[in-house]
């Protein structure tokens, strides 16, 4: 996640940091927990029915992933809240765009694994919710950093800071995905510099 580059965490960063840290080491076991009893067509366990072992090992590497990458990720994210005001905004949004296409392109693939088994996307789905993680978490921190930005000026009036957050988040993990279905894709640092300026949200 370019950790050389890093800016030191603000005083509330760590806590924020280990919380997020909490919320998906709690998710991961509540998923495991989950799944761990999952029957095809709603059979009870222990009912002549062997557990799918592709099924759970997809499942067991995408939480091993979210548990490893997900705090660092948020790292980056919980930074970038100590960049108001300070450099350039374009400037700053670099190593988030950056850092979410780092991500999803280490958990796409184990991702996607999960999303084929129904009943395991359903819990996925139920237990992210619960503990207020997924895709959205992101857009909401690059949002309430460029709000705070327009406030100072260093961001023009008229920007729409929610769509523009979701549109650079959006575009990051359609990268990954692409680079993932066909590995035939323009260098990443490339593409982030691109959509960030394609944000136009100069004064």
């Amino acid at each position: 996640m370019n950790s050389d580059a890093t800016p030191p965490l603000p005083p509330t960063a760590g806590q924020n940091l280990d919380s997020v840290r909490r919320q998906v080491v709690d998710a991961a076991g509540e998923l495991m927990r989950a799944t761990a009893g999952t029957t095809p067509s709603g059979a009870a366990p222990g009912q002549g029915y062997v557990a799918d072992a592709s099924g759970q090992s997809a499942m067991t590497l995408y939480l091993a992933l979210l548990t490893d990458r997900l705090p660092v990720y948020a790292r980056t994210m919980i930074n970038l809240q100590g960049q108001v005001g300070e450099a350039n905004v374009e400037q700053n949004l670099l190593p988030v765009a950056q850092a979410t296409i780092q991500f999803y392109c280490e958990i796409l693939a184990a991702k996607v694994s999960v999303f084929t088994k129904p009943d395991q996307l359903l819990q996925l789905r139920r237990v992210l919710k619960s503990n207020n993680l997924g895709p959205h978490a992101a857009h909401e921190r690059v949002a309430a950093y460029l709000d705070q930005e327009r406030k100072l000026g260093r961001v023009a009036a008229d920007v729409d800071c929610d769509a523009s957050a979701r549109l650079l988040i959006g575009a990051c993990v359609n990268y990954a995905f692409t680079k993932m279905l066909l590995d035939d894709v323009e260098p990443s640092e490339v593409f982030v510099e691109q959509a960030v300026r394609g944000l136009r949200i100069a004064p």
